[in-house]
């Protein structure tokens, strides 16, 4: 291991490192949180500390040690061996940073992977996809991710998220990511007709897949990104505003995250919150998995028709 070497990987900053390897995080003030351990804090200034663990460090080595179970030699070799995605950088605290801006330039003219992944691994209907993309929505990157755009009201674009299309060898099994410096409390959203409904999502991929499954109408699709209260009180703010210009009212706010403990507790809580709303549980964890249940058991009916008429 060359000095060398070791100086390349202490020159990532940690939250690139996380990006790159699919770890998602969440900006809270000067500080980010990891989204499926919530006591793992990462500074700007590149130091973390997991609270649960009583665990800290420096830098991306030292995280890829405690978090990945590395030796310090594997850890170099693994920031070493990603393509980096260098959307931080050592002057993070500076104001111009902070601004979000789309990087369009990563943007390709192909839906070749999106379109694989989207219609055959998720099973999402074809003509929904096309409508996504077409209505520039969804968009395929140099790196063959997904990219699903967060539009606000006049159209503008204010974050990402990043969802791979490659399966990768880490615990998620696909690069995720929301682009650096996106809105705090924004997240993708699709209007269906004029929404006097809004119905609450933990991903853009959740939130299509209830469409398909269930065909709302008049209704605002938001995803979170995760378990946003943030986002979730800016989105259902904004709607009653639109719907006041409309001489209307907001009808319901519906709970559509995931069928697990996290998505219990949140449920609950808005459910105290708000009376105006309503719980819809998918059968399985998520709706994605609830939509390509029911897509198999179409096909297996199919072909069970197919065979008795032999």
């Amino acid at each position: 291991m060359s000095k060398e070497e070791i100086q390349k990987a202490s020159d990532v900053h940690i939250l690139d490192y996380l990006n790159s390897k699919g770890e998602s995080v969440m900006k809270q003030g000067k500080y980010y949180r990891h989204a499926d351990h919530d006591s793992l804090i990462i500074n700007e200034n590149g130091k973390w500390y997991w609270n649960s663990r009583s665990e800290g460090g420096h830098g991306s080595i030292s995280f890829a040690r405690s978090f990945y179970d590395l030796s310090f030699q594997d850890a170099v070799r693994d920031v070493n061996g990603l393509s980096i995605v260098r959307d931080y950088t050592r002057d993070v605290n500076k104001e111009e940073a902070k601004v979000f801006q789309y990087p369009s330039q990563y943007e390709v003219a192909t839906q070749k992977n999106i379109r694989q992944y989207l219609v055959n691994e998720r099973m999402i209907d074809k003509r929904l996809v096309d409508s996504l993309i077409k209505n520039d929505f969804v968009v395929e990157d140099k790196l063959k991710n997904c990219v699903f755009k967060w539009k606000n009201s006049e159209g503008e674009i204010i974050g990402a998220d990043r969802q791979g299309t490659v399966k990768m060898d880490t615990k998620r099994g696909y690069f995720k990511q929301i682009l650096a410096n996106s809105k705090e409390d924004g997240g993708f959203r699709v209007d269906v007709g004029t929404p006097n409904k809004i119905a609450l999502f933990e991903s853009p991929i959740d939130a299509i897949s209830y469409y398909e499954l269930k065909k709302p109408e008049n209704i605002r699709l938001q995803s979170m990104s995760g378990l946003k209260d943030q986002t979730a009180t800016t989105a259902i703010k904004e709607l009653i505003r639109e719907c006041h210009q409309r001489d209307q009212s907001l009808e319901i706010v519906i709970l559509a995250v995931d069928n697990d403990q996290a998505g219990k507790t949140f449920t609950e809580r808005w459910r105290d919150l708000l009376k105006n709303t309503e719980h819809h549980k998918p059968e399985l964890k998520d709706w994605n998995l609830d939509l390509q249940k029911r897509k198999k058991e179409k096909v297996m009916k199919k072909e069970r028709e197919i065979e008795m008429e032999r």
